[in-house]
């Protein structure tokens, strides 16, 4: 994980990655725990990729 970029990040989109990602959540799960849209985190975890994959 790149702490950095996941410290720069607001606290909903760090939840959302924690979720998604780190505790391997569905996408639909994820939405549910943070009341939101399945495609608002779709749009998040692109965000995190793209970001992700410039810093390595």
């Amino acid at each position: 994980m790149n702490q950095q970029i996941f410290e720069q990040m607001g606290r909903f989109r760090q939840k959302v990655i924690r979720l998604a990602i780190f505790e391997k959540k569905s996408v639909y799960e994820t939405a549910i725990a943070c009341g939101c849209s399945a495609e608002k985190v779709k749009r998040v975890m692109k965000k995190w990729k793209v970001l992700t994959k410039e810093s390595k």
